[in-house]
């Protein structure tokens, strides 16, 4: 990655993400795309499954991105069944898009261990909030939601967040987010009889992003994702404009990344989505 590179991202998403939103919200609400999901930034989900539309972490890191959507950014979310939140970070988090939506009948899964004053402060109603706790499943029509602690902290240190991962079981596949994860120990993790979708945020250490190969958590994050044995990975977290570009992780990481799981699995389906296009979650 190089300064004039991010530059560059920045200047594409004033000039194209507009559109590419309007272009997702119309899909959305398509029966040709069930099943399928979008990204709206580098680790913000959109997905349609059995007629129902959810959300994980929709945030904008740039409030000029939001501002460029006018009416369209609350017209459209209000329409989303449910929004699953997964920390505090603000690359996931976003209040004031909390408080534009205050009186949409969106339903939140929200982990128990948020700043719950801060969060109120929004004005969300409390009788649209789940407060999420680890172990528990949460039901919704054609949705199952199992919620666990996910490895934000980081192993040598301890530094990080708590933070939610979430096991997603549409009646026709199983979807696993383990989101920001720190920590590459797979033991740590619950046990799943079977993951079709793995979503994996690519992360190759702390301001690492230049240190190519970026060892040694490259091999840590293909070890990782190989041992929770996924059908599919798709590869996200990547080009988060808002960061330094030594924290940037872009298409040569997950390159890296792609090559590293394909050593270890070469039948293993790996996909790197990007920002506005539809893709199938169907293995």
């Amino acid at each position: 990655m190089r300064d004039e590179w991010k530059s560059a991202a920045i200047e594409n998403y004033r000039i194209s993400y507009k559109g590419l939103w309007q272009n997702m919200f119309q899909q959305i609400h398509s029966k040709d795309y069930d099943h399928h999901m979008w990204l709206l930034g580098p680790s913000s989900y959109i997905f349609s499954t059995n007629g129902l539309r959810w959300g994980i972490d929709i945030q904008f890191r740039f409030p000029w991105i939001a501002d460029s959507l006018g009416d369209l950014l609350a017209e459209d979310l209000s329409k989303l069944d449910v929004i699953m939140l997964t920390h505090e970070h603000s690359d996931h988090l976003d209040y004031s898009l909390l408080s534009l939506l205050r009186d949409a009948p969106v339903k939140w899964l929200i982990p128990a261990f948020f700043n719950r004053e801060k969060l109120l402060e929004t004005g969300l109603p409390s009788h649209r909030i789940t407060w999420v706790e680890p172990g528990r499943i949460y039901e919704f029509e054609g949705l199952s939601v199992k919620a666990f602690n996910s490895l934000h902290f980081r192993p040598n240190n301890g530094s990080g967040v708590p933070e939610m991962g979430y096991m997603i079981d549409t009646g026709r596949i199983n979807a696993l987010f383990p989101v920001d994860v720190r920590d590459y120990d797979a033991s740590k993790m619950p046990e799943f009889e079977q993951i079709d979708c793995l979503f994996t945020h690519v992360w190759l250490g702390d301001a690492n992003a230049l240190n190519l190969p970026c060892e040694p958590f490259l091999t840590r994050i293909c070890d990782f994702s190989i041992a929770l044995n996924p059908k599919r990975i798709y590869l996200t977290h990547l080009y988060e404009i808002g960061r330094p570009i030594t924290d940037m992780w872009t298409y040569t990481h997950a390159g890296l990344v792609a090559d590293g799981l394909l050593a270890r699995n070469p039948a293993l389906d790996i996909l790197v989505p990007r920002i506005g296009r539809a893709y199938s979650l169907l293995t």
